[in-house]
């Protein structure tokens, strides 16, 4: 099994804006769709970073 990872950088000032807070949740329930999940989250400056993360089941050559 695999991880891949997504980082998506949310500046401050966009969270408290409806317009773009709707258009955040669209952007996450897009990746939700895709498999992703939040993994982390970390601030710098004013800026929020969600680390989202998707688990991809590799199959082995053989098939099993």
């Amino acid at each position: 099994m695999t991880a891949v990872h997504r980082v998506l950088r949310i500046h401050g000032g966009r969270l408290v804006v409806d317009e773009r807070r709707r258009e955040l949740a669209s952007e996450l329930d897009a990746a939700a769709a895709e498999g992703y999940v939040v993994a982390t989250s970390f601030a710098v400056d004013d800026n929020v970073y969600l680390v989202l993360q998707r688990s991809d089941r590799a199959e082995s050559p053989a098939g099993g």
